[in-house]
């Protein structure tokens, strides 16, 4: 048997712009994703089965998880066995223990399910770079995120989220504050009403933003806050009370319900004062620096 302890990290979106709808009814959009620290831990255990057949054990400390096949870890060990051809037969146990908020537009299931294809790869001694078409289509079949959760560094992404610039020179100079009021926004709600209209294009912005600063931050605007912030004032509340604490920029993270700040790294204190506001409230708070 071997087993590991795995982090899985969360990410936020600087920008999330809607491009264009597509025939398939998907979106073409253009964002960057950032890795942010707040992670979920991930205990994995595989040993060869004395049974002829796979089976895959969930669990989590959260009793809303849910812990069938719906959920993406499992997915992802089902789609890498039959993109892989796995013929061996393992009993695979897989314990979350969750931190990031779940539909928090953070991206912790798609994290996740990343952690469980790299474990496989390295556990199966696969080779990435013979194997990397294959490896970025069996993510992208789990979400349109995955793909950016195995590179796991500052992205720009266009198409549905799957074509992937690595961003070398992209630097955050700020402390994030993340912000989450215990809500749950689902993706696809967000976006059955977006209301884009079909053959309407909107030119890329984001490709030219190659690293932070206050001059490029009104070109980081997120397509749903308006839909979002109309079912969900809290939301907008959130994002204008960051920026009176003192925050240089604030969003909504994917399609929410998650809201980040940025704050100078020379204002501990009001960072912190912020931050200690919204545990009052019993919101989810979270520091990355």
């Amino acid at each position: 048997m071997l087993s590991a302890e795995l982090n899985s990290y969360a990410k936020i979106n600087f920008g999330l712009r809607i491009l264009e709808k597509r025939e398939d009814g998907f979106h073409n959009l253009e964002t960057i994703f950032y890795p942010v620290k707040l992670h979920d831990k991930i205990n994995i255990k595989i040993k060869r089965s004395e049974l002829p057949s796979n089976s895959v054990i969930l669990k989590s400390n959260r009793s809303y998880i849910p812990l069938t096949r719906d959920n993406l870890c499992y997915k992802a060990v089902e789609y890498f066995f039959r993109e892989f051809k796995i013929t061996e037969f393992y009993r695979i146990e897989i314990e979350l223990d969750k931190l990031i908020p779940v539909g928090g537009g953070l991206g912790g299931g798609s994290s996740n399910a990343s952690v469980i294809i790299k474990f496989l790869l390295k556990y199966f001694n696969m080779d990435i770079s013979v194997h990397r078409k294959k490896i970025l289509d069996l993510a992208l079949k789990l979400g349109s995120d995955v793909p950016f959760f195995l590179i796991h560094k500052p992205c720009y992404a266009s198409g549905r989220g799957e074509k992937i610039t690595i961003l070398k020179d992209f630097i955050n100079a700020y402390d994030i504050l993340i912000v989450n009021p215990n809500l749950h926004i689902s993706t696809k709600w967000a976006f059955e009403n977006l209301n884009f209209e079909s053959g309407k294009k909107t030119e890329p912005v984001l490709d030219k933003v190659k690293f932070l600063n206050i001059e490029n931050f009104s070109l980081l605007v997120n397509d749903f806050e308006n839909i979002v912030f109309n079912k969900y004032e809290e939301l907008k509340n959130i994002k204008e009370e960051l920026k009176k604490f003192g925050a240089v920029y604030s969003s909504m993270s994917g399609t929410g319900a998650t809201m980040f700040g940025l704050f100078e790294k020379n204002k501990k204190g009001t960072l912190n004062k912020c931050r200690d506001y919204y545990k009052d409230k019993k919101y989810f708070t979270f520091i990355s620096v």
